[in-house]
């Protein structure tokens, strides 16, 4: 299929419809900025009697359409996917390119899914123009390959949430990986009634998280960045990196020892690049969610002392 128009001839080269999955591929588009390309985009498990019905359920004369409606969606397919794009970036002579981009949920209680998977692979160019990207470019990072995987999963018969995997790679820069898990986490929760879903949220219970995070690179444009600012030797600006975090974890001592592990495991991984620091945290008892993120924002050391901290670092 191709059609003309004054910006160019689009392209595409199959629309495919076959065992429930609804796809389009071989997209070659032209745009302002350039030609964009895309291998393929699909709809996984897509049922178009499911789709026409619930089409149909949002058509109510004069009346906008529920949440839990909206949420209909989710029966209709169980996933989406994209793969092989580039793309320009902005008006420059960049380019971004998606290897994968694909969402997959099941398991719904009513319309939500209790179960969800998200996996992105792609590089993307640093723009100088953005303040917040300057360190990276100034570091000679002209591109930022992203490689990022999520997944979290609930069981009923436990009440059990969690959130594994959760990993996102970041090329040359650092490699982050987290496990984190919620107790009692009741069926009442995964509902479109916000109100429904706080008062139910409340029997929800903190359980262990760990996180790991690899150094690739990050902790020496941390160092060039503060060494710029302060106008010192990268050596200095290391050591007084090292010296500050040291000097927060002898504050924190008095409160909570165990926090002091952790604070003093940071710094060894600031002070020796290239290392993986690791960080457990275990619940010392029950601890309602709700209430630890309300700690966390107004009492941070307190609602840490509710937990047992294991911190490491290690090439």
């Amino acid at each position: 299929m191709s059609i003309t128009t004054p910006q160019g001839t689009p392209r595409l080269r199959a629309i495919r419809y076959q065992e429930g999955e609804f796809a389009l591929e071989g997209l070659d588009a032209p745009t302002p900025q350039g030609q964009v390309k895309m291998e393929r985009f699909a709809l996984k498990s897509l049922s178009l009697a499911n789709l026409f019905r619930w089409a149909a359920s949002l058509t109510t004369p004069g009346q906008p359409p529920s949440p839990d409606q909206m949420l209909g969606l989710f029966r209709v397919l169980e996933g989406a996917e994209i793969k092989g794009v580039v793309s320009p970036y902005k008006n420059t002579r960049q380019l971004v390119t998606i290897d994968t981009i694909s969402l997959n949920w099941g398991q719904l209680v009513g319309s939500i899914p209790s179960k969800a998977n998200l996996v992105v692979k792609m590089v993307a160019p640093t723009d100088p123009a953005n303040p917040t990207q300057l360190p990276l470019t100034m570091a000679g990072i002209d591109k930022l390959a992203i490689n990022l995987d999520l997944g979290a999963a609930w069981t009923e018969s436990s009440g059990a949430l969690a959130l594994a995997p959760a990993t996102i790679d970041l090329g040359n820069l650092a490699k982050a990986q987290a496990r984190l898990a919620l107790a009692n986490v009741p069926r009442g929760v995964f509902t479109a009634d916000p109100v429904q879903a706080m008062s139910q949220a409340g029997q929800i219970e903190a359980g262990a998280i760990e996180l790991s995070l690899r150094d690739s690179g990050v902790v020496d444009l941390l160092v060039a960045q503060f060494s710029r600012m302060q106008n010192v030797s990268r050596d200095a600006a290391r050591g007084a990196i090292v010296e500050m975090i040291r000097a927060q974890g002898e504050k924190i001592a008095a409160a909570n020892p165990d926090a002091k592990t952790a604070v003093d495991a940071i710094a060894g991984f600031v002070e020796t690049s290239g290392q993986t620091l690791t960080i457990k945290l275990t619940p010392l008892g029950k601890v309602p969610m709700l209430q630890l993120l309300g700690a966390l924002n107004s009492e941070p050391i307190v609602a840490l002392a509710q937990f047992r901290i294991e911190a490491s670092t290690g090439l």
